[in-house]
């Protein structure tokens, strides 16, 4: 898959394994698969969301550049929306909250370009801020949640014009070009719009009414708002399919960290894995087999669902945890994705993963953005 094309499809995973890099590096996400699984699970716990959606004026603003977009451009060509209109939108937006610190606590995508701009005498939109802004910047985080909300057509960046009103509410924004060619005109336009109902709309949006999991998950973090991580939530408000899930993602995490670290010190030439490792391997697969940690609709047919499932059922077994490993790397990366293993043999050090170790990404299967758009939104349970 190349790095826009999930763009015009259903709701993907947001990894992208195996890819060489521009510089000619593989992108080192996910060599054992356990990625994929949090991803499977994250759609059962909260289906509307995914790993980037956690900003409701992001949601909001994405949707203001479409509508202003489509208006602009009047077109019905993907291209043309996206170059004419929204990417325009989106590098003065940034600009606008650069230059007058809205971003907050914002992280803006595309920053060091940004900053240069914001020296200039006036707003730039036609210079590009990221060097695929379409897949990296809003449109590339929203997208996907925004056309399962039903406020962008499927398979397209045209938005459900309708249901992007009825969304923003009050919320107007001019016409034409003209709001983005001063500082001034830039400033005042957009310190102009106030999202405040359109924040309660968004959050009826996505806990009142559009997907009954999503309801289910908003109502058990208001049950227990001091939670920290979906095992500690109020359980007894999910469907029961959810709550498999959560119960079984702190175990699911255990047990990838674990794998990931045996396998990291495989890249690195070991041979061997010490007695202590082994029994806490062992200990932590037999656990996760015991918690169900696949999605129903996620297992059905899915050849990296049964390499994982084999995978984890061996290190439950005990016998030899780097050769279990090991093979469950080949599946994944070689048998189920087509790609070339990192490790073809144990005991070979491939130069190109000589620093690799386990990431630090956020493992909370989306948790803190569903927590922070509650607050964000004050999206409050009510009767249906």
């Amino acid at each position: 898959m190349d790095s826009i094309s999930w763009l015009s499809h259903g709701m993907p995973s947001f990894l992208f394994w195996n890819k060489r890099s521009a510089d000619g590096d593989l992108r080192a996400t996910d060599p054992l698969g356990f990625d994929a699984l949090r991803e499977a699970m994250s759609n059962g716990l909260v289906p509307l969301l995914t790993g980037a959606t956690g900003d409701a004026d992001e949601y909001l603003w994405t949707m203001i550049g479409l509508r202003w977009a489509k208006a602009v451009t009047q077109s019905a060509v993907d291209a043309d929306l996206f170059e004419q209109g929204f990417a325009r939108f989106e590098r003065a937006l940034k600009q606008f909250w650069y230059k007058t610190g809205a971003s907050g606590q914002r992280r803006i995508a595309g920053i060091q370009v940004v900053k240069v701009l914001c020296a200039g005498t006036q707003p730039n939109v036609t210079r590009p801020i990221l060097a695929n802004q379409r897949a990296t910047g809003l449109l590339g985080n929203y997208i996907v949640s925004l056309r399962e909300l039903g406020l962008v057509k499927r398979g397209s960046l045209q938005p459900v014009e309708a249901e992007v009103d009825r969304l923003l509410i009050d919320v107007e924004f001019p016409n034409g070009h003209a709001w983005y060619k001063k500082w001034e005109t830039l400033d005042e336009t957009c310190n102009s719009v106030k999202l405040q109902k359109a924040r309660k709309a968004l959050g009826e949006r996505l806990f009142g009414y559009s997907d009954d999991r999503m309801h289910y998950a908003a109502r058990a973090v208001l049950g227990r708002p001091d939670a920290e991580s979906w095992s500690q939530i109020e359980l007894a408000q999910l469907d029961v399919e959810q709550r498999t899930l959560a119960r079984a993602t702190d175990i699911v995490t255990q047990l990838e960290l674990a794998a990931l670290q045996i396998f990291a010190d495989a890249l690195h030439g070991a041979r061997t894995v010490s007695a202590s490792d082994a029994a806490r391997l062992r200990q932590l697969a037999s656990a996760t087999l015991k918690a169900k940690p696949f999605p129903a609709s996620w297992q059905r047919g899915n050849s990296l669902a049964a390499a994982l499932q084999r995978g984890i059922s061996g290190l439950a077994e005990g016998g030899r945890p780097l050769e279990t490993v090991h093979r469950l790397h080949l599946a994944v990366t070689r048998d189920v994705r087509g790609g070339t293993p990192w490790l073809h043999m144990i005991g070979d050090r491939p130069h190109l993963f000589a620093g690799w170790k386990p990431g630090n990404q956020a493992r909370d299967f989306r948790f803190a953005n569903l927590k922070s758009l509650i607050k964000q939104t004050g999206w409050k349970a009510h009767a249906r």
